[in-house]
């Protein structure tokens, strides 16, 4: 499963205001598309009258907690523009939705619409059961497919085995997006007179003159284990072709991750603890006790991801891209259930989370959209973390995250790196140790 922005807490503000919905969703031409099924293809947009088709009815949707404060915009409008439905959310932690929601899916009750999660655990087992509507038609004909947000597609597309995705069809779609980058102290940074680091050789430069002025240079927690592969990914996709991590990630036959990028990657990560560039104990201190210190005002950096922004304020802190790193990913993607008997909603539904006014509401949330395009930012941090979001995408280095790769690898990896990192194993048995843990789950 994955453990990222869904599994942590979020300190989540609700910054937006109920507005007027505004969305074409006009079939073109004179003529609408016939109704949909979780078996008939569309060609055109569903529209109102559609929706109407379908009578006073009831839309049953399955979410993880964390989408709460979206909902209580998104609801509203959703239910505005189609008043026949009724929508009757479920909300569940992330734990409990990943654990839940295919035996779900499989029941007679099944949601119409729910969250998955991307990988092999929860994804993966929804394609393989044929489960979810394949939404290719819906791509094209909303636009998906070319645009702000196409790239965010990737990770919702599978082979028809369910046992490769990244490419293939389209089963899902994340209206959220997220990115990392390095967050700086604005006013430590401006006393030692640096300037935001762009790149991972000057973030180790800039590390060095915080350590040498007496400052701790770079806050992390790493209890939880995947602060560190985090940091680790933004090395590694300096020292390879971001494409080759990808490709590993999804499952892709013939590769592996034993290779001189990673060792290298590991390598630099071990030098930056023995050149105490990271705060001593950071095994035993959590995330999100990291970013709680670094908002007080330990540390000069931390690296990690636009989910831990909700932490700090932008009069203190900024944010930047490292525009030769800077991986991240999409969100848990929505699905519409096969055996939904109310696609037309469910479609309607999806179209409405890919949408300008929603991605305004999850950046006044305090999240990133994938929808770039007509959002603005309210304060200046939010703006620098749109910024790094757009020049990540166009750097290519969106490659998602290592424990997508398998259902155990976020503690396999996560636990032999913190060896490497301790100095107790090699970077070359490291990477056997993940390797060996992807062909298992592969075989």
């Amino acid at each position: 499963m994955t453990h990222h922005r869904l599994l942590r807490p979020l300190a989540l503000a609700i910054g937006a205001t109920v507005t007027a919905l505004v969305l074409s969703s006009c079939a073109p031409g004179g003529g609408a598309a016939p109704a949909a099924s979780s078996s008939t293809t569309i060609s055109a947009k569903v529209t109102p009258a559609q929706v109407a088709k379908l009578g006073s009815t009831t839309l049953s949707v399955w979410a993880d907690q964390a989408e709460q404060p979206l909902m209580k915009n998104f609801i509203p409008a959703f239910e505005k523009k189609y008043p026949n439905v009724k929508v009757d959310i479920t909300y569940k932690s992330f734990d409990d939705l990943v654990a839940t929601v295919v035996n779900a899916a499989a029941s007679a009750n099944a949601p119409d619409v729910f969250e998955g999660n991307i990988g092999y655990a929860v994804d993966g087992a929804l394609v393989k059961a044929k489960l979810v509507r394949p939404l290719d038609d819906v791509a094209k004909v909303y636009g998906w497919t070319s645009g702000t947000g196409a790239s965010t597609l990737a990770p919702a597309r599978w082979d028809a085995a369910g046992t490769t995705f990244g490419s293939g069809t389209l089963y899902g779609m994340s209206p959220i997006s997220e990115v990392q980058g390095v967050y700086y102290n604005k006013s430590k940074l401006q006393s030692l007179g640096l300037q935001p680091p762009t790149t991972i050789a000057a973030l180790e430069k800039d590390a060095a003159a915080a350590e040498a002025a007496g400052e701790v240079p770079m806050m992390l927690g790493n209890s939880d284990q995947y602060a560190a592969t985090h940091i680790f990914s933004d090395i590694a996709v300096t020292t390879q072709k971001p494409a080759s991590i990808r490709d590993w990630i999804g499952g892709k036959a013939g590769t592996t991750f034993q290779t001189s990028g990673n060792e290298k990657a590991a390598d630099t990560l071990k030098s930056w603890v023995s050149k105490g560039y990271f705060e001593a104990g950071y095994d035993g201190l959590s995330n999100e006790d990291a970013i709680a210190k670094f908002a007080k005002g330990t540390g000069v950096f931390f690296v990690g991801g636009s989910w831990n922004g909700a932490s700090l304020d932008s009069t203190g802190f900024g944010f930047g891209s490292l525009i030769s790193g800077g991986v991240g990913a999409t969100a848990s993607p929505w699905h519409i259930s096969s055996k939904s008997k109310k696609t037309d909603a469910g479609i309607a539904w999806l179209d409405m989370l890919h949408s300008p006014q929603t991605g305004q509401w999850i950046l006044d949330g305090g999240r990133l959209p994938v929808i770039t395009d007509g959002v603005k930012a309210s304060d200046s941090l939010s703006e620098e973390t749109l910024t790094a979001l757009k020049e990540t995408i166009a750097a290519g280095t969106q490659v998602g995250y290592y424990d997508w790769s398998t259902t155990d690898m976020l503690s396999v990896m996560g636990g032999s790196l913190q060896e490497v990192m301790a100095g107790r194993i090699s970077s070359a048995d490291f990477t056997k140790t993940v390797q060996a843990a992807w062909a298992k789950g592969h075989k």
